[in-house]
């Protein structure tokens, strides 16, 4: 059963989130990971683990030109006592520093725990589709 109170606080950690790539201010974007992050990135490798995440974002910040758009779309949320999970669609955009426009959509999932009265990303998984003929992503199209 979803708890109200919970769903609230996880999408204010979201948005919080969201608002912290747009200023390109990385210790905030990380505050939401917990610090045994599983982090399976949509660009290699494969697995992050003990990685510090504010060292990476700032480093994914750093190519960027502009802040990073990060629009959160289709956000659903269950939450049970002290774990939850979320799946949402997001948009990446903006200007990298070599003057790339970047717009694409990755699908997500984050898994929370509760300790001590808040909510942390204890695993995230993002992903493109590909498509199967070529074996290419696809990052624009209808949704």
């Amino acid at each position: 059963m979803t708890s109200p109170d919970s769903e609230r606080q996880i999408r204010e950690l979201l948005e919080t989130r969201t608002r912290a790539l747009g200023d390109r201010d990385a210790a905030t974007a990380a505050a939401a990971y917990a610090d045994d992050l599983v982090l399976y990135d949509a660009v290699g490798p494969f697995v992050r683990r003990g990685e510090d995440p504010a060292e990476r974002l700032e480093r994914w910040l750093a190519s960027y030109r502009t802040g990073v758009g990060h629009e959160i779309r289709d956000l659903e949320i269950t939450t049970g006592a002290d774990l939850a999970f979320c799946h949402f669609l997001v948009r990446i955009s903006g200007t990298m520093r070599d003057g790339t426009e970047v717009g694409m959509w990755v699908r997500a999932t984050s898994c929370l725990r509760r300790r001590d009265g808040a909510w942390t990303i204890v695993h995230e998984h993002a992903s493109v589709p590909f498509d199967g003929d070529t074996g290419r992503a696809v990052l624009r199209g209808e949704l």
